[in-house]
């Protein structure tokens, strides 16, 4: 069974030793909305299982800590994503590259996923930008978001490509030493 992406980086975040909700919404940055779904999910996959602690309120206070497949799949999950980085989100492109460089993938690898993303977004915002030009004058609400989504793919593509060049020069000072 493939997982999400959020659910490979809750795992990751449970391995490096977050354990609560608030964990990951504090340390990991992860909203509790998402999080809390996806620990069911998680926990209903076998790939965690949850702590029950009592505190100093009566409100329970739980905590996760991952199975030994959890482990695995936090482990080695994200390495699909990294090979086929497809139609993702920023969130989720900032994830899978989080988790490559903290299990020690290569760097080329993580550098080669960077620049397919960024190639990625950059011809579908050449592709929107044409789509938006031949419109009547009106910036109606769709031309708008057309144009909007176009620069933000752009900005994407430009962030991604210097975080590509910064990974791969940080590497290649590493290994001058």
């Amino acid at each position: 069974m493939s997982h999400s992406v959020l659910d490979l980086f809750i795992l990751s975040l449970l391995d490096r030793g977050l354990q609560t909700p608030y964990d990951l919404q504090r340390q990991g940055g992860l909203s509790l909305g998402s999080t809390v779904p996806a620990l069911r999910r998680l926990a209903a996959a076998s790939l965690i299982r949850k702590r029950e602690a009592t505190g100093a309120s009566k409100r329970p206070r739980h905590s996760y800590q991952l199975s030994s497949s959890g482990r695995t799949r936090a482990h080695s999950g994200w390495k699909t994503y990294l090979k086929t980085p497809n139609q993702m989100d920023l969130d989720a492109i900032l994830r899978v590259a989080d988790m490559a460089q903290h299990y020690n993938a290569r760097t080329a690898d993580i550098v080669e996923f960077l620049e397919a993303v960024v190639s990625e977004r950059k011809v579908p915002a050449r592709s929107r930008l044409s789509d938006s030009d031949g419109r009547s004058g009106s910036l109606g609400h769709l031309t708008t978001l057309v144009a909007w989504n176009a620069a933000r793919l752009k900005a994407e593509a430009k962030f991604l490509a210097a975080l590509a060049k910064s990974i791969a020069s940080t590497a290649a000072s590493r290994s001058k030493r």
